[in-house]
């Protein structure tokens, strides 16, 4: 299925192409952007752009694409920020994510531009479309930079913390606390062990294939995405696991 509102419009237009063809009449309304970092952002909103069959005038499409591109403005310019400021983002992953977004966020304000311009119902609609087939803001975009910087946070910051945690943990178990150990806590121990390792696991390669993944991949398949959304969700299952180990060690050894 496609995002909410699309309308039949030749699916190899890319973005760059799209930017291209209606910078010509909407140049100046491009501003400069704030240039995401939270590990685990929000899951971003879903289209509320009325359905195609609501579009019957011209001032039905402008309105909806001055509702639909709005949206997508300030969720990429929130997903800019976060890029910005994530310090556990590689340089290259960073900088990949960062022209990504700037260019949606380029192709929604030329979009708005165009389309409030628009004088003819069948060109509106056309422009109006490529909002959500040139453009997969909330398909492929947001969910790219929200997984790369899970990837790139467990990695450099999360699995190392982890990890310490845990040896920390063995050798009080092992030493001064010994007396505290239980076969229960030693499972504890055990599982925090491998749940670190399951994370680590789960985001391998997590980065790379989710920033391979393109607007017109996802037009052809629809589920291109979901591979790097199930890796996502068991690499933050296992942490939440490993923490709650953690957790339950630490409060029997009071």
């Amino acid at each position: 299925m496609t995002e909410l509102g699309v309308l039949s419009v030749n699916r190899t237009i890319t973005r760059s192409s799209i930017l291209g063809v209606v910078a010509i009449t909407a140049f100046a309304a491009l501003g400069s952007a704030p240039a995401f970092a939270d590990a685990t952002p929000a899951p971003a909103p879903t289209s509320t752009a009325g359905p195609t069959k609501t579009l019957r005038t011209l001032t039905n499409v402008q309105e909806s694409a001055a509702t639909a591109t709005a949206k997508r403005i300030t969720s990429l310019n929130t997903a800019i920020t976060k890029v910005t400021a994530n310090a556990f983002l590689t340089a290259s992953n960073k900088s990949a994510l960062l022209e990504n977004l700037n260019n949606d966020l380029a192709g929604m304000n030329t979009l708005a531009t165009k389309i409030a311009a628009d004088t003819d119902l069948a060109q509106a609609k056309i422009d109006y479309a490529t909002i959500f087939t040139t453009y997969r803001v909330y398909s492929v975009s947001i969910p790219q930079a929200a997984y790369t910087a899970l990837a790139n946070t467990v990695t450099s910051k999360t699995a190392a913390q982890l990890t310490a945690e845990q040896t920390r943990l063995s050798g009080l178990l092992s030493g001064k606390d010994s007396s505290k150990s239980t076969a229960a806590l030693q499972a504890s121990l055990t599982d925090m062990t491998a749940q670190i390792g399951n994370a680590g696991s789960a985001v391998a390669g997590l980065a790379a294939g989710s920033l391979a993944a393109t607007p017109e991949q996802y037009d052809g398949n629809h589920d291109v995405m979901k591979p790097f959304k199930a890796s996502a969700t068991t690499a933050r299952a296992a942490l939440k696991q490993a923490r709650t180990d953690a957790k339950t060690i630490r409060s029997a050894l009071k």
